[in-house]
Formats: C-alpha cells, sequence, structure tokens
C-alpha cells in the first residue's frame, strides 16, 4: 500500500485570471476593492491595501466578464478565509491575500439601466 503525502504538489492549478473582486469581513458595511491575481478550484489571490490576518473569515464576490449580449454578468458570492498573506514589494506593489474559498454560489449580474 503505497501512503500518499500532502505537498506543493497536491494545490490546485491556478490560472492568471484578473478580475474585479470585493470583500469585507461577514456582515461588515464596508467593502473593498481589489483585482485578482490567480484564481483556482479551491481559492484565489489578489492584490490588496487591507491585510487581514490568517484564518480570518471573509465575503468574498468575484464578478466575471459578461457571458450575454445583454450584458448580464455572473458573479461568484464565495465565503472562504485568510490561508496566507503576501508581504508589499519594494517598487509599490500591494500586498497580498490568498483565500480559501469554502463556500460559493453563482449570481447573475445585470448592469444598472
Amino acid at each position: 500500500m503505497v501512503k500518499r503525502t500532502h505537498g506543493a504538489s497536491d494545490r490546485a492549478e491556478r490560472f492568471p485570471v484578473h478580475i474585479p473582486v470585493r470583500y469585507r469581513i461577514p456582515h461588515s458595511s464596508e467593502w473593498f476593492d481589489a483585482w485578482t491575481e490567480n484564481v483556482s478550484r479551491s481559492g484565489v489571490l489578489f492584490r490588496t491595501l487591507h491585510t487581514f490576518e490568517p484564518t480570518t473569515t471573509l465575503d468574498v464576490r468575484l464578478e466575471f466578464p459578461p457571458v450575454s449580449r445583454e450584458g448580464v454578468h455572473i458573479e461568484a458570492v464565495c465565503q472562504g478565509e485568510v490561508v496566507r498573506v503576501e508581504q508589499a514589494y519594494q517598487g509599490g506593489i500591494s500586498p497580498a491575500i490568498a483565500i480559501a474559498i469554502h463556500h460559493y454560489r453563482l449570481a447573475q449580474k445585470r448592469p444598472p439601466n
């Protein structure tokens, strides 16, 4: 019997997807805006000026490009946990936070009239 160990190679494949993301502490009225750096089946990494400690729960909304001529967007409404914080780089690149997505639902978002 082969015993499988979990390591970096077990991480979900990441895709360099750059889409708008909004996030907040659950039940807070203040949302923050950012752009994703990469997305996987289990999480998202985005750069932001607002960082949180690992294990912090966040509400996250990812807005995907229009899927119809009418301008309907798909939005992933998620709840996840901060699993990693990357410090800012020299040259003004903002810190990044990695979120493990625990729950999500997809919703249609129509443009305002």
